[in-house]
C-alpha cells in the first residue's frame, strides 16, 4: 500500500504533533486533521523527558521560538520526595550521562564514611553533576566541562495544549494541513477491513489511505471502530485517578524549580510543575485505597503548606479518570493510534508525551523508510517497537513503588506486593551482583535512591583520596553554581526577554 493521503482524527498535542512532523518530512502527502470543538483537553501533560529533544530536533525548533508561546520552562531532573520512608527524604533522577566511570565508588565511600556523609540520595550528585543544577535551582550561563550537553540533557515543563496550538498555527497550517472542525459520525469499512472514509456529523466525507487516531482515552477509531482489545495495567499500576489544579506563584524565584517535584502521599503522589506563568499541581492516587473526597481533602491539606485556606477555596479542582494500559496493537489495517488513544502510563515519569512523540517518530520513519510503501512487515515492526516501549515504561514506573520501604498505609504495602516484572528484577540483580558496572539507565538512580546497592563491595585502595577529591569537587561545584542565575532569571533573559 502506498500512502498518499492521511486523515488525523483529534487535535490536542498528539494530533498537532503528528500533523507537524508528517507535514514537515512528507510534504507530498495530503494531510487533513479533524477535531471537535466539544471536547476539552485533559490538561495534565505538562512535563517532558530529555528525549523530547529528539522531536524538537527533527522539527528544527529552537527554544526561543516555541517556548514563549507555551509558557515553557526548563527541566533537568525529577525529584522524588517521601517515596522511600515518607519522612521528608528526597532523591533526584537527573538527566544526562554519568560523570563517573566507577559507579561503585560511591558505595565504597558510603561503607567507610557512613551515610551521614554519603546518604543514598547523594548518589545522583556523585555520578552526575547535573544534579547540582536541580539542588541549587540555577542554570549555568556558560558551558562547563563538569556538566553535560544542555541541548540534550535538558527537558521542559510546558503547556501541552498551547504547544499543540503553536504547531497548528506556525507549522501545520503553513505546511498545508487541512484543518476541519467537526465530529466523526461514521466510519466506512471496506470488505478487507481497511477504512475507506469517514463521515462527519455535518456531512463532510474524508477519504484517505491512512487514518491516525488521536482521540485520547476515547480511542474512537482504534478501539470503537476497529475493535482492538484494551489491556489494563491496573495489576501493576494502582493509580487510576487524579486531581489537578492550577496555582499561582508566591515567590517565583524560589518556586520555579528546574525539576518536576513528586511528593508521595498516603495513596499516591503529588506533582508540582513550574510553568512560566503559574504552577501545575495534582494528586495522582488509587481509588481503591482512598475515595475522591478524602483524596481532595489530603491534597488541600498539602496545599495549605503553601497557600491560605481562602486562596485554596478559590482554586478550581479537576477530577480525572486515568486509564492505565494499552491496546493490543497500535496499528491495525490502515488505522494507527498515537498518544492516549493507544495507551497511557500514569504520569510519574512524564511518559505521556514521551510515548506520544516516540510513536510519532516511529510512524514518520516507517513512512519514510520505503518511500511511503507500507506492507504487513512494516506494520508488525512498528507495533513491536511501540509495544516494547510501553511495556518497558510500565515496569520502570512500577518499580518506583515496589522499592519503597513505606508501610504506613495499605497502598504502599500493596504496591510492593503486586510487582512482578521479570525484566526489572533481572536489572536489579545486575545492580547488586555486578556492582552497577552493567547499568546505564535511570534504574541506577531509582535503585540507589531507595537504598538498593551492591552487597559485596570491591575495596578501592584509593578510597581516602576519592573522599578528599569528592569533598573538594562538591565545594567547588556549589560555589560555582552560586554564581549562576536562578532558573527564573535565566529564562527571563534568554527566552522571555522579548
Amino acid at each position: 500500500m502506498k500512502i498518499n493521503s492521511i486523515t488525523i482524527v483529534g487535535g490536542g498535542s498528539a494530533g498537532w504533533m503528528t500533523a507537524a512532523m508528517l507535514s514537515k518530512h512528507l510534504p507530498e502527502i495530503k494531510i487533513s486533521l479533524i477535531e471537535s470543538n466539544k471536547i476539552s483537553t485533559i490538561g495534565v501533560g505538562e512535563s517532558t523527558l530529555q528525549f523530547f529533544n529528539r522531536y524538537l530536533s527533527r522539527m528544527e525548533l529552537k527554544d526561543e521560538d516555541w517556548m514563549p508561546h507555551c509558557n515553557a520552562t526548563y527541566k533537568t531532573s525529577i525529584g522524588f520526595k517521601n517515596f522511600k520512608y515518607g519522612k521528608g527524604e528526597r532523591f533526584q533522577y537527573p538527566f544526562g550521562l554519568f560523570n563517573n566511570s566507577n559507579l561503585n565508588q560511591f558505595f565504597e565511600l558510603q561503607l567507610k564514611y557512613g551515610k551521614e556523609l554519603y546518604p543514598d540520595e547523594d548518589f545522583a550528585n556523585y555520578v552526575n553533576y547535573n544534579t547540582f543544577i536541580s539542588d541549587t535551582n540555577r542554570l549555568p550561563v556558560v558551558p562547563n566541562f563538569k556538566f553535560g550537553n544542555f541541548d540534550f540533557d535538558t527537558a521542559y515543563h510546558l503547556d501541552a495544549e498551547l504547544f499543540g496550538k503553536y504547531l497548528r498555527d506556525y507549522i501545520c497550517i503553513p505546511n498545508g494541513v487541512n484543518h476541519i472542525i467537526g465530529d466523526v459520525k461514521k466510519l466506512n469499512i471496506r470488505t478487507d477491513g481497511n477504512i475507506s472514509s469517514l463521515l462527519t456529523e455535518d456531512g463532510h466525507l474524508l477519504e484517505s489511505d491512512l487514518f491516525v487516531d488521536c482521540t485520547g482515552f476515547k480511542s474512537l477509531l482504534l478501539e470503537k471502530f476497529m475493535n482492538v482489545p484494551y489491556v489494563s495495567f491496573n495489576n501493576q499500576l494502582l493509580n487510576d485517578r487524579a486531581i489537578s489544579v492550577k496555582t499561582p506563584y508566591n515567590d517565583v524565584e524560589s518556586e520555579m524549580l528546574t525539576y518536576t517535584d513528586c511528593v508521595a502521599m498516603s495513596a499516591g503522589w503529588i506533582w508540582n510543575i513550574p510553568l512560566w506563568h503559574r504552577l501545575g499541581r495534582g494528586y495522582c492516587y488509587s481509588s481503591n485505597h482512598i475515595n475522591e473526597s478524602r483524596a481532595e481533602i489530603e491534597f488541600k491539606n498539602y496545599l495549605r503548606q503553601i497557600y491560605t485556606s481562602d486562596e485554596i477555596d478559590d482554586f478550581t479542582f479537576n477530577h480525572i479518570q486515568i486509564r492505565n494500559g494499552k491496546h493490543n496493537i497500535a496499528w491495525k489495517k490502515n488505522c494507527v493510534a498515537v498518544g492516549l488513544s493507544y495507551g497511557f502510563i500514569e504520569p510519574l515519569e512524564s511518559t505521556g508525551l514521551l510515548t506520544t512523540h516516540e510513536t510519532i517518530l516511529h510512524l514518520c520513519d516507517t513512512l519514510l523508510r520505503r518511500d511511503r510503501f507500507i506492507s504487513r512487515i512494516d506494520v508488525d515492526v512498528f507495533n513491536n517497537e511501540v509495544d516494547t516501549i510501553m511495556e518497558g515504561l510500565k515496569d520502570f514506573v512500577a518499580i518506583h513503588y515496589a522499592l519503597s520501604q513505606r508501610s504506613d498505609t495499605k497502598y504502599w504495602r500493596d504496591c510492593r506486593d503486586i510487582f512482578t516484572s521479570k525484566k526489572q528484577l533481572e536489572k536489579l540483580n545486575q545492580l547488586v551482583f555486578e556492582y552497577f558496572a552493567s547499568g546505564s539507565d535511570g534504574l541506577l538512580y531509582i535503585g540507589a535512591g531507595f537504598g538498593w546497592r551492591p552487597t559485596n563491595q570491591i575495596t578501592n585502595a584509593n578510597i581516602d583520596a576519592l573522599h578528599e577529591q569528592w569533598q573538594t569537587d562538591k565545594e567547588e561545584l556549589l560555589n560555582w553554581m552560586s554564581l549562576q542565575p536562578t532558573h527564573y532569571q535565566y529564562l527571563k533573559k534568554s527566552i522571555y526577554s522579548k
